[in-house]
């Protein structure tokens, strides 16, 4: 029915408010007659005061009316509001459930192509203009469509010409804005785009505070920040520039009607063909009609910027989601094989070939330089992302068909990057899982080595931590994320550099924790400290997305390959800083004595 898609959405979404904005719709009709009655009760008023018999009388009778159709338009438009938007805000509500689950099941591939500032922008700015398409354009539409078509028409009952000559300049005004928007459809397009950009350098910015304080930068220090506003300043300018002789001369034409109903309406009282109350009442309606063919106008250019924000809104909901609808819910055991995968981001190959196998309750280590597609395979367990070629299977089936709730129960993940929730320790740990009493929860920490810290804390298991709650140190986060997996006991373990931000005290109640969390596990290891992964049972050296080579710690040393240069390098490193400080102690000493 529609051919724009934006628009047909809008009116699908509106569909479970209907009841309520179509008598909104009704109610504000009915506000638009009464706000007329005035200017007709007016016409009135002048053609009894022209009448030589005019009764006092009648002229109060008359203003009790005006007053009358005034309380009425404040009271339909007040209780159409009132429906409208609590109409809008449960389709609202509607939406961002509908968007919150869409973006829990897409792929993470999904979030490495999209900023979480466009992410954020969809969430909060684009559904809330949606609010002004439903609780106020939908609504209005219905009066600024066929109020002035029945203004026309009745001042067409009175002389034709004028009506005609009434309504002609802001026919002509409106062509104009229909034609500017035509021609400026690129440039609005660009415009959205840049706008988009804009917001979201601004969320890096903010994100990237603590750096720009740490090295005493200033605002404009942020070069992308400060090149994306001035553009985006820029850009808006020039678009007005361009456009400022067609908002003048629409501006004029809207406003002009009574500049042309004045002489000609003047003409035909002066020849007699129509009366003075006939005259101003042109004068007085004309004006309001003026006001309705503004809206229609303001009405279509607010929707040009809703229909943007919408497709952006629908491209999310229309995203391609990985099926989870396997038909596995029991798995045989908990081997995990690679065969000959491949992976790419778009046409940006990752893994080529990849081919490995990780029995039940043993140890894999994936190590190799940055950029080599170790976290690419870690996250393909999981299916964050579907293979491009080739199986991986989990205890004899296929990802594929395996259900994806299933899945996900059976394989847990510590990441590098840890995120607390905005809650207390204990549901954080916990994650949602509220079968879990309070009681275990302090066993599973006090064997993550995070019950010491906790009890610590202010409220102890119930401090609240998070954006706006304590700040917990980079290794107190790891031992919490350590005890989510504990408590959520999956069979197979994903670590991402678990031991990352550790000193050497929280190095070591971490190790402490994740042989806790290991024991009988299936593990896959990202390491960058060598030291941590000597006893994997196997140890995958990885390099521009392929296995370069394979076997336990010490066959890969007496290969003498990449892994050896790998390991000197890092005995070279841990050295160092011993070396170092030895030599710096021994300078001071010599200064000294000197």
């Amino acid at each position: 029915m529609f051919k724009n898609k934006s628009l047909k959405f809008l009116i699908t979404i509106s569909q479970r408010g209907k009841y309520r904005l179509g008598t909104a719709a009704l109610l504000i009709f009915f506000s638009s007659i009464c706000s007329l009655g005035p200017y007709y009760i007016t016409y009135l008023i002048i053609d009894n005061i022209i009448n030589p018999l005019f009764i006092m009388g009648d002229l109060l009778a008359l203003g009790g009316i005006a007053a009358l159709f005034i309380i009425g338009q404040m009271i339909f438009s007040g209780i159409a509001m009132t429906q409208s938007h609590i109409a809008a805000y449960d389709i609202l509500f509607d939406l961002r459930v509908a968007l919150t689950q869409k973006l829990s099941r897409l792929p993470l591939g999904y979030y490495s192509s999209t900023s979480s500032g466009t992410i954020k922008k969809i969430m909060m700015g684009n559904i809330e203009d949606i609010e002004e398409f439903v609780a106020h354009n939908l609504v209005d539409l219905i009066s600024v469509v066929f109020l002035p078509v029945i203004i026309f028409l009745w001042l067409a009952s009175f002389s034709l010409s004028l009506a005609i000559l009434s309504i002609l300049p802001v026919l002509v005004g409106v062509g104009l804005q229909r034609f500017r928007m035509k021609l400026e459809a690129g440039n609005i397009q660009k415009f959205f785009k840049i706008k988009s950009d804009m917001n979201t350098t601004i969320i890096d910015f903010i994100r990237g505070m603590p750096v720009i304080k740490a090295f005493n930068l200033s605002v404009f220090s942020f070069k992308k920040y400060r090149e994306e506003a001035d553009r985006y300043s820029q850009y808006w300018i020039d678009m007005n520039k361009k456009a400022a002789a067609f908002f003048a001369t629409y501006a004029l034409l809207m406003d002009c009607g009574v500049l042309v109903l004045l002489p000609a309406g003047g003409y035909m009282y002066a020849t007699g063909r129509i009366a003075l109350s006939t005259f101003l009442m042109f004068l007085f309606i004309g004006i309001g009609l003026t006001r309705f063919m503004k809206q229609l106008t303001s009405f279509g250019s607010n929707l040009t910027q809703i229909f943007k924000g919408v497709d952006e809104l629908r491209t999310v909901l229309e995203a391609a989601e990985i099926d989870n609808n396997g038909s596995i819910t029991i798995l045989k055991n908990y081997d995990l094989d690679f065969k000959h995968v491949s992976f790419g981001y778009g046409r940006n190959l990752v893994l080529g070939d990849v081919s490995f196998r990780l029995k039940q309750g043993t140890i894999t280590a994936l190590v190799g330089p940055s950029g080599a597609g170790k976290t690419t395979v870690a996250r393909l367990i999981p299916r964050f992302w579907d293979i491009t070629q080739g199986e991986i299977i989990l205890g004899g089936h296929k990802l594929k068909d395996i259900q994806g709730d299933v899945l996900m129960k059976h394989v847990s993940f510590v990441f590098q990057d840890i995120f607390m929730f905005n809650d207390t320790v204990i549901e954080n740990i916990r994650m949602g899982d509220t079968s879990i009493s309070e009681e275990k929860v302090i066993e599973i920490a006090q064997q993550a080595q995070a019950d010491e810290f906790i009890q610590k804390l202010g409220n102890g298991y119930h401090t609240v931590i998070g954006t706006t709650g304590v700040h917990l140190s980079g290794g107190e986060q790891q031992r919490i994320a350590i005890a989510r997996a504990l408590a959520k006991n999956s069979p197979v373990i994903v670590l991402d550099e678990a031991t990352s931000y550790a000193d050497t005290e929280n190095e070591d109640k971490i190790q402490k924790a994740l042989n806790e969390l290991l024991k009988d596990k299936t593990v896959i290891v990202i390491a960058h400290r060598l030291s941590t992964i000597q006893n994997a049972n196997q140890i995958l050296y990885i390099e521009k997305g392929k296995i370069m080579e394979q076997g336990s710690h010490q066959q890969l040393i007496n290969e003498g390959g990449s892994y050896k240069r790998m390991w000197d390098l890092h005995m070279d490193a841990a050295h160092w800083g011993i070396k170092q400080a030895t030599e710096s102690k021994n300078r001071r000493k010599e200064g000294i004595a000197c």
